[in-house]
C-alpha cells in the first residue's frame, strides 16, 4: 500500500523521493537529453525595403541573426572558427538571393549583391551592412529593371524551413515616397506596375492625405492583412514555437486546480506583458534580448519551484507573475519591432498581436485541463502529478537559463 505524507512519497514505509530530489532528477534528465543550444525560439520575421530607381530595383533585407543561423544550420558566431567566415558570407548572400523571388513581366530577374567585399578577416568586413554586435543581419541587393518592363512581381521564401509561419514586411519606395506596403506569407505575392506614369500616379496618391475616414492610400497595408497577420503571428508565437512561453503558462496552470488562483495569475501576466509590449513598441522602454531571454528562462524556474513548495496563493506569487509578465512582454516586443510597424496602425497591431497571444495561452490551458481534469480530485494529484511535472518544467527552465546566460557572457 502507498501512503502519503507532507512533502514525501512513501512506498511500503520507505521514503522514495523528496520534492528537492524531484527537482534534481528532472534537471539531470533534461541536461542529458536536451540539445546543446538554447537560443531564443525563431521568429521567422524578415523586413525588405525596396527602392525603385530608373533602371534598377534596390533592396535592403533585414533578418534576425539567430533565425538566419538556425535556417543555415550555422553554430553561433562565437563557436565558428574564423576559417569558416568566408563560406558563411557566401552562403548568407546566396540564401538571400534565392529566397527573394523577383520577376519582371513574369521573368525571373538576376540578383546582384551590393556592399559585398572579398577580404580576409571577419564576416563584418565582408558584408558592410552587417552589424554582428546587434541581433540583425542585413544585406543590400539589386535587380536590373529590363527596358520596357510593365510589371514587378515579388514573393518571399525567407525562413520557409523554420517551424514557424514566416512573415516578411515589404516596403516599396519611389522617389523618396513609400508607394506600397504589404505583409507577405509564403504563399503571398505583391504586384506593382512599372511604367513611369503608373509609378508617378502611385507616388502622387501616396503623398495625398486620406480624404475620409476609412479611405486607404497605397502606403497603407491592407486592413485584413494587418489584423489577420498580427493575430496569427501572436498565436504562433505561443503555439508552436514559443516553448518557453508555453512552459511558463503551464507553470501557472499547475499551481492550483482552483479557478480563482489561475485567473488571478493569468490576469496579472496578461496585464504585465501588455504594458511592456506597448511601451517597448512606442520606444519608451526596451531591453536587449540577451538579457530578456535568460530572464524568461528564469521565470519558468521560479513559478515551477513555487508549485512544488507552496499550495496557497500568496501576494508574492502575484508580484512574481506580474514581474515576469513584464519581462515576457519585452520578448514579445522584440518580434514586432523587427517587423517595422505600419504607420498609423499601432493600436490595431498591439491589440491583434495581444489577442493572438492570449488565444495561444488559452489553448495551452485548455489542452492541459483536458488531459488532467479527471485527476484533479484525486488525493495523489499534487504529489504524483504537480510535483514531478513542475520539477520537470523547472529543470528545463534552469537548463535554458544556464545556456542562455553562458551565451551572453561567452
Amino acid at each position: 500500500m502507498t501512503k502519503f505524507r507532507a512533502g514525501t512519497l512513501i512506498s511500503g514505509g520507505k521514503p522514495n523521493m523528496s520534492k528537492a530530489r524531484y527537482f534534481a532528477a528532472a534537471f539531470l534528465i533534461i541536461a542529458g537529453l536536451l540539445p546543446g543550444s538554447a537560443a531564443a525560439h525563431p521568429s521567422g520575421v524578415s523586413r525588405v525595403d525596396m527602392i525603385v530607381r530608373q533602371d534598377t530595383l534596390e533592396g535592403r533585407v533585414d533578418v534576425n541573426r539567430d533565425d538566419l543561423f538556425y535556417a543555415l544550420e550555422f553554430k553561433s558566431l562565437r563557436e565558428t572558427p574564423k576559417s569558416e567566415y568566408g563560406s558563411m558570407a557566401d552562403r548568407i548572400a546566396y540564401y538571400y538571393q534565392t529566397r527573394l523571388d523577383v520577376k519582371f513581366d513574369g521573368r525571373a530577374a538576376d540578383t546582384k549583391v551590393l556592399q559585398y567585399k572579398k577580404h580576409d578577416g571577419n564576416l563584418a568586413a565582408k558584408m558592410d551592412s552587417t552589424d554582428l554586435g546587434d541581433t540583425t543581419i542585413a544585406l543590400r541587393l539589386a535587380w536590373a529593371i529590363p527596358k520596357g518592363a510593365k510589371r514587378l512581381e515579388m514573393g518571399s521564401k525567407l525562413f520557409a524551413e523554420l517551424e514557424v509561419q514566416p512573415l516578411c514586411h515589404l516596403r516599396i519606395e519611389y522617389k523618396g515616397v513609400e508607394i506600397k506596403r504589404k505583409f507577405l506569407g509564403l504563399d503571398d505575392r505583391v504586384s506593382l506596375p512599372m511604367e513611369p506614369d503608373s509609378l508617378e500616379a502611385l507616388r502622387a496618391a501616396a503623398e495625398k492625405p486620406a480624404v475620409a475616414a476609412g479611405s486607404a492610400t497605397p502606403s497603407e497595408p491592407e486592413e485584413e492583412s494587418v489584423v489577420g497577420r498580427f493575430l496569427w503571428l501572436g498565436f504562433t508565437h505561443i503555439l508552436p514555437e514559443g516553448t518557453d512561453h508555453i512552459l511558463f503558462v503551464l507553470g501557472l496552470f499547475f499551481f492550483s486546480v482552483m479557478l480563482r488562483p489561475l485567473l488571478i495569475q493569468v490576469t496579472a501576466f496578461t496585464v504585465a506583458h501588455s504594458i511592456t509590449l506597448g511601451l517597448s513598441l512606442l520606444g519608451v522602454f526596451s531591453l536587449s534580448s540577451r538579457i530578456v531571454e535568460p530572464l524568461i528562462a528564469l521565470s519558468i524556474v521560479v513559478v515551477a519551484v513555487e508549485n512544488i513548495f507552496f499550495r496557497k496563493l500568496r501576494p508574492s506569487r502575484f508580484l512574481i507573475v506580474f514581474g515576469f509578465g513584464l519581462v515576457h512582454g519585452l520578448g514579445f516586443a522584440g518580434v514586432l519591432k523587427s517587423l517595422g510597424l505600419p504607420e498609423g496602425q499601432f493600436f490595431k497591431v498591439l491589440v491583434s498581436f495581444n489577442v493572438g497571444v492570449e488565444l495561444g495561452q488559452l489553448t495551452v490551458i485548455a489542452a492541459a485541463s483536458a488531459l488532467t481534469m479527471w485527476m484533479w480530485k484525486k488525493p495523489w494529484y499534487h504529489r504524483r502529478v504537480v510535483i514531478p511535472v513542475s520539477a520537470l518544467i523547472a529543470g528545463v527552465g534552469l537548463f535554458w537559463f544556464i545556456q542562455r546566460l553562458s551565451m551572453v557572457s561567452g
